[in-house]
């Protein structure tokens, strides 16, 4: 094994720069979910208890790496028990993405597989926050939330102004 760092995973981009990391009860089922989502594999961090995906753009230098419980346990504080998120709020994971159109498009995807529309609903969507925001829950229960902000123009736009005004 090489001690130099990776420099590009499988999908021919460089290693994700944050990671999340999630237990799911049924590895092939949260794989086979994730991936209807859009996420990408990586394939050379994937093994028989753990599998990792690179989320959809314009989020692609996150990673979400699904466990199984074993595996997860071994991440996890001694005496501490894993979270069962479908009676337990854990954390909420929010994915921001440039349209309303695409987090309605998200919506679709995510209720063909399988997953649980709004566990909670902003009033008027979060229009009042300045922004369009759903929420979801994946196969395992963990809450979900795709928005985009309607002051900035969605993502894209305020990174652009950001770039533009040096704070980038």
């Amino acid at each position: 094994m090489s001690s130099e760092p990776q420099t590009q995973t499988s999908d021919n981009q460089p290693p994700p720069s944050f990671f999340v990391n999630l237990p799911a009860a049924d590895l092939a089922a949260a794989a086979a979910y994730f991936t209807a989502l859009g996420f990408t594999p990586i394939l050379e961090w994937d093994d028989e208890k753990t599998k990792s995906f690179r989320l959809p753009r314009p989020n692609q230098q996150i990673c979400l790496m699904i466990h199984g419980p074993t595996r997860f346990k071994e991440f996890m504080r001694p005496d501490t028990d894993i979270v069962d998120a479908n009676k337990a709020t854990e954390a909420l994971f929010s994915i921001l993405l440039e349209t309303r159109e695409e987090v309605d498009e998200w919506l679709a995807r995510v209720t063909k597989a399988g997953g649980t529309l709004d566990p909670y609903k902003l009033a008027d969507f979060g229009a009042g926050m300045g922004m369009y925001s759903r929420s979801f829950t994946d196969l395992d229960g963990h809450i979900w939330e795709v928005a985009t902000m309607l002051k900035h123009g969605g993502c894209g736009a305020a990174a652009a102004a950001a770039a533009a005004a040096g704070d980038a």
